[in-house]
């Protein structure tokens, strides 16, 4: 979807912005990137790449200043090896480079309380104001730093965050248009709140999951529960380990957006994990502290852990994004019509040029053959009309085929 609205074919990037769902630095941003080096795959996800190689750079510098230079080196560590933030690093989309401004912004934040200097409160308020145009869920970040601030009576650094959050008042108009859009959406499209994300028990505790092991499951719960739980019982050892307070700052910068963020997901399904992936640097600091304090002893058992968890990403084609490139491939060889249980997930076939004719799941065919693509059924076809449909009209199933993300079903009609 990005790269079409950086084409422009949703309209005028400024207008596509006004109604998308988060502000608009990362789409400007895009624009400018793609008028020098392109719209190829390559060239959309290199800004995350590169997002993600500075988030490393920074967190050595905020361990450094947190707890000298041992502590930037296990941090980094961690952050160049965790399976989940690797992921987003190759992906076009906003979620590492808001990570990595919310990293910045915390990092002249603490060096501020520590060493009032003007250069330091500039570069706060910079760093601030560009998290906050990049997503809005980070407004609980700057809400939560607002909250540090008046416990430490800095009214410097609470001024600095004040005006660069005043800034967003010219965006009000267009988050009220969002929220409007996605309460609409969440009323009228059956299933959608449990696809884009909502408050519960289980979306916090896979919250910690996959901030640690990616994104991999196993079909065995029994033994994903093992797993989860022999992790879960290593890391609150070396967690209890800690003097919390001696680190509130980033006990809030984990825990206070999470709390927000669920709150008014209860209202409007916002709620996700890739969507505060903000909190990611805070848990693996608060964890470097943890293994520094005990000497270093698990260290190597705890990057370990996160190479085995990537190899079994990396090996494992069913853990990997949707393979849309391949799929279309196969259908521009093929004569038919195909057809999605809705329309509103087009963009891939239109990134990669399908040729065949493609309507929603909803729509009457008439072709011979119907290439049906099972995407996202469970919210925008929970009860399977499409399938039931294309049953009724005399089409028979005769193959399916899988790829990553992705499953391609086959109908003949033979009447």
């Amino acid at each position: 979807i990005e790269a079409l609205a950086l084409r422009g074919h949703f309209g005028p990037i400024l207008s596509y912005s006004l109604s998308d769902f988060q502000p608009p630095l990362y789409h400007f941003l895009g624009l400018a990137w793609t008028n020098l080096f392109g719209f190829s795959e390559v060239a959309l996800r290199t800004p995350s790449l590169l997002a993600g190689l500075g988030l490393v750079y920074l967190v050595y510098k905020l361990g450094e200043l947190i707890g000298k230079q041992k502590l930037g080196i296990i941090a980094s560590l961690l952050i160049a090896t965790n399976p989940l933030l690797i992921y987003y690093s190759q992906e076009g989309r906003t979620y590492i480079l808001t990570t990595v401004l919310v990293t910045a912004s915390f990092y002249y934040l603490l060096l501020s309380l520590r060493h009032s200097r003007p250069r330091g409160l500039v570069l706060y308020a910079v760093f601030t104001l560009l998290f906050l145009w990049t997503s809005y869920l980070s407004w609980f970040v700057a809400l939560s730093q607002g909250v540090y601030l008046l416990y430490k009576k800095r009214w410097d650094l609470l001024t600095a965050l004040t005006l660069a959050s005043s800034s967003l008042l010219i965006w009000l108009p267009s988050l009220l248009q969002s929220l409007e859009i996605g309460v609409g959406d969440a009323r009228t499209i059956p299933g959608w709140g449990q696809v884009v994300g909502g408050t519960s028990l289980k979306a916090l505790a896979l919250t910690w999951v996959k901030m640690n092991i990616g994104r991999i499951s196993f079909d065995h719960k029994l033994i994903y529960g093992l797993l989860v739980s022999l992790l879960g019982g290593l890391h609150l050892y070396l967690l209890a380990h800690l003097k919390y307070q001696k680190h509130l700052l980033l006990l809030i910068w984990l825990i206070l957006p999470v709390i927000l963020v669920s709150l008014v997901s209860l209202f409007v399904p916002v709620y996700s994990y890739t969507r505060v992936l903000f909190v990611v640097p805070a848990y693996l600091l608060l964890l470097s502290l943890a293994l520094v304090q005990l000497q270093g002893r698990y260290t190597l058992l705890i990057l370990s852990l996160n190479l085995l968890f990537l190899a079994l990403f990396w090996f494992n084609p069913r853990f990997h994004r949707e393979d849309w490139r391949s799929l279309t491939s196969y259908l521009n060889a093929q004569e038919g019509t195909v057809v999605l249980p809705s329309l509103k997930q087009d963009a891939p076939f239109i990134y990669y040029n399908l040729s065949l004719p493609l309507q929603s799941a909803l729509d009457p065919v008439g072709a011979q053959h119907v290439y049906y693509v099972k995407y996202v059924e469970d919210a925008f076809d929970p009860s399977h009309l499409g399938p039931t449909d294309l049953a009724r009209l005399g089409y028979t199933l005769t193959k399916q085929r899988v790829y990553s993300g992705l499953q391609l079903d086959t109908y003949e009609n033979r009447n």
